[in-house]
């Protein structure tokens, strides 16, 4: 594991803005998509609270938390390894021998430390904003329920007010993560020129394919299926094989650049 670290130094010495640049991405990201994506919650948060009247209070009762915050969580670190992806050429150079061991755990810790990195950051935004909601609205709807008499209404576990604690619950969704990545260092490491290009189109083919074969297979009778396990199995077993075929792949191409 020295190799592994010394390596890892090298690449976070020369990328020291990562630790600033994850969090200011991030944040960013998040305000330009709770603006604009989020329009429902943008209302409370940007108008006066006079202009919030009874019903709308009700509506934050049921109203739907902010899931598209798993998207930054799986997106975002692609960015910022998209910018620090020049270095990983420098094993190649053999400035630091390594054989294929090593490089795959290299990448695959590199990009560990990214996505727990922006992940934090990002479930510190969505506490934020529950934070923010108990604090500003959760007294109001209650009054707002007792005046419409509906005195047994229970606020959703799924709601805005539950919206860290949410996240926290869902925080595996992350490791979809290592889904994409594999492809990711393909596009990095192997298709020198037009590397974002060439790979996503072979991605996007795959998922296509996949797609169509898989609705000729089932040809539509997959909603009858009852079984929770069977369907678990069917949507993510084999994608996780397929992306585990490709670090095995990766792993080959990078054993025969060894010395």
């Amino acid at each position: 594991m020295k190799t592994v670290s010394q390596y890892l130094n090298s690449i976070f010495a020369s990328h020291r803005y990562l630790l600033i640049s994850i969090p200011v991405i991030a944040i960013i990201s998040y305000s330009i998509c709770l603006i604009f994506i989020s329009n429902d919650l943008s209302t409370y948060l940007l108008s006066p609270k006079t202009e919030i009247n009874d019903n709308m209070l009700i509506n934050l009762v049921d109203s739907t938390n902010i899931r598209w915050s798993f998207a930054l969580i799986v997106g975002l670190p692609f960015i910022h390894l998209t910018f620090i992806s020049n270095l990983f050429y420098k094993s190649y150079d053999f400035t630091i021998p390594m054989n294929s061991w090593q490089k795959l755990t290299a990448y695959l810790l590199i990009g560990l430390f990214i996505l727990f990195y922006n992940f934090l950051i990002i479930l510190g935004l969505n506490y934020l904003v529950e934070f923010y909601f108990r604090h500003q609205y959760w007294d109001e709807v209650i009054a707002a329920l007792d005046r419409q008499g509906l005195l047994y209404t229970e606020i959703s576990k799924y709601s805005i007010f539950y919206n860290g604690s949410f996240t926290i619950i869902s925080a595996p969704m992350a490791l979809l993560f290592f889904l994409f990545y594999p492809y990711f260092l393909f596009a990095a490491l192997y298709f020198r020129k037009y590397s974002l290009v060439i790979s996503a189109a072979i991605l996007l083919t795959g998922v296509a394919l996949g797609v169509f074969i898989s609705s000729r297979i089932w040809d539509g009778y997959s909603y009858h299926i009852s079984n929770l396990s069977y369907m678990t199995f069917y949507s993510w077993v084999p994608t996780y094989v397929a992306a585990l075929i490709t670090y095995i792949g990766f792993y080959y191409f990078l054993k025969e650049r060894e010395v």
